[in-house]
């Protein structure tokens, strides 16, 4: 389980070469209204940004003149660390301002592999699960399991590398019964099928149950009370349907608002507090994460269509594909295991195929040669190469 309070956005690197090297650092936050907790986690947070910014970053600048005015001035920072270790060596208040001193462990990215070549794989992002509805009459914030899958959606289209969403939040789905469909087929490969993505995303939400907050005589909140943010998101292959990657994420933060008061989670209001914008923080490492994992895995896509020589493959611009790219078509087969639940068998074919058209989600080929279309069929694989 991860534990998250603080966060800098970083690339995520993986499979990379790294060394570590410990570097001091300070920051500084205001204290508003009382609240020391969270100036002291607005000046950590200002303190790793600095360790980014000191310790590895790649800085790059373009600009264009013309008739000697500047007219296109770009600059962009790549920041190449992550913070392994932190530790506080001190903090002091002094009228109002917390400054803190860190010792930070940095790993220094010196090499990245697997490319991903600007293709993404397509995710399906269905309405989040939770485990006790009674926890949404706190603040009354109904449509919460809708609007958080629209957020993630909204924020792996936003910062993904190497996904994008197909966001389907008004789909609610059981997932504590049994992931297979009464076909036999897993329920992921077939949400697949119908909605062509490559993967499916599960959230589920564990816990956003509220602390009580301490109170006065009259019966008033001295300080916001603290609400749970617990999620638990799972990623399914889409033809497999075998879970790929789960991770659970825990991040509290305070509860802004009036004891009885009701609040619209589909409302600004509620996204820019510091509850919300502490959801959209996991969120967005969440993205990172999925990034992290689908980077080195190819691109895999199916053929949806046949007709004579011509197929269809359930990949296209949204995916990064373009005309002229070369695909290796691979067999699949279903079969049944000891439960009579079909698993995708694959074997491999000498069918190569180059893509001649290419629409926003798919893409057509021709199969050359009689050798190199036999035995191929809607559902097969196809992979880039």
């Amino acid at each position: 389980m991860k534990k998250i309070h603080l966060l800098i956005f970083i690339v995520s690197l993986i499979h990379l070469s790294a060394f570590a090297q410990w570097v001091e650092t300070s920051g500084e936050a205001k204290i508003i209204n009382g609240n020391v907790t969270q100036a002291r986690e607005d000046a950590i947070q200002q303190a790793l940004s600095y360790v980014t910014l000191k310790s590895g970053a790649n800085f790059s600048s373009e600009q264009q003149i013309q008739n000697g005015l500047l007219t296109k001035d770009n600059f962009t920072i790549t920041q190449l660390t992550h913070a392994s270790k932190v530790e506080l060596l001190s903090e002091q208040i002094d009228q109002q301002i917390l400054t803190v001193n860190l010792r930070v462990d940095v790993l220094n990215a010196t090499e990245q592999q697997c490319q991903t070549e600007n293709q993404k794989a397509a995710i399906l992002v269905t309405q989040a699960q939770i485990n006790d509805r009674a926890q949404l009459r706190y603040g009354n914030i109904g449509n919460f399991q809708k609007e958080l899958s629209q957020r993630l959606g909204n924020i792996i289209r936003q910062r993904g590398k190497a996904s994008f969403p197909n966001i389907h939040a008004n789909e609610r789905l059981d997932i504590t019964q049994s992931l297979v469909d009464i076909r036999g087929y897993r329920l992921p490969s077939w949400l697949s099928e119908i909605t062509d993505s490559q993967y499916v995303l599960l959230p589920e939400i564990i816990d956003i149950s509220t602390d009580p907050a301490p109170s006065s005589i009259l019966g008033l909140w001295d300080s916001s009370p603290e609400r749970q943010f617990q999620i638990r998101l799972s990623l399914y292959h889409g033809i497999s349907g075998e879970q790929i990657w789960s991770e659970s994420y825990n991040s509290p933060a305070q509860w802004e608002f009036e004891k009885q008061e009701t609040v619209s989670s589909q409302s600004n209001r509620f996204w820019d507090s510091s509850y919300g914008k502490n959801i959209d923080t996991v969120l967005t490492q969440a993205s990172a994460d999925i990034d992290k994992v689908l980077s080195c895995r190819p691109l895999l896509g199916q053929i949806v269509s046949r007709q004579h020589n011509r197929i269809i493959i359930n990949l296209g611009r949204n995916n990064g594909i373009k005309v002229g790219d070369s695909f290796q078509l691979v067999l699949q087969q279903n079969m049944p295991d000891r439960l009579e639940n079909m698993r995708a068998v694959a074997s491999k074919s000498s069918a190569t195929v180059t893509i001649d058209q290419v629409t926003q989600e798919s893409a057509t080929a021709v199969l050359e040669g009689a050798n190199a279309a036999l035995n191929i069929q809607i559902n097969d694989i196809a992979i880039k190469i």
